[in-house]
């Protein structure tokens, strides 16, 4: 892929981000729910938007920033990282959930448990169907 139609990519995913991020803060004005998470999660979302769409601004001032960040994107020592770091994560995460739900289920709290392993179980189904079709992109 193009890295420059990389960098539109994120914009566009910014743009994602600020329109979810209100369309939660509205709901809650909408549907007049008492339930502060939602609209603060909007707002983050909003924020995370904005400050992406704010390095994308920064990366395309000229195109010599965008050579240097294709350069610092690209280089294999920083793509190995990534990949590395996105691997942990995912296992600290699914391991620390799957904590959770044992000691929810050990405080009689087996709704709650049952939708965080609902959770576990789509982040691995997720991660089982990319792993298929990139095993047949390789």
């Amino acid at each position: 892929m193009d890295y420059k139609h990389k960098l539109k990519s994120r914009l566009y995913v910014a743009i994602i981000y600020i329109a979810l991020g209100i369309l939660m803060i509205c709901g809650t004005f909408v549907v007049k729910t008492e339930n502060d998470f939602i609209s603060s999660f909007g707002f983050v979302m909003v924020i995370m938007g904005l400050v992406r769409i704010r390095n994308y601004r920064m990366i395309t001032k000229n195109e010599e920033t965008i050579r240097k960040q294709e350069i610092i994107e690209t280089d294999e020592r920083n793509v190995m990282i990534a990949h590395k770091a996105k691997s942990t994560a995912f296992s600290v995460y699914a391991l620390l959930l799957s904590t959770v739900v044992i000691c929810l289920s050990l405080f009689n709290m087996r709704e709650e448990a049952k939708w965080i392993a609902y959770s576990v179980l789509l982040l691995v189904a997720i991660y089982w169907v990319c792993y298929l079709v990139y095993q047949k992109k390789a």
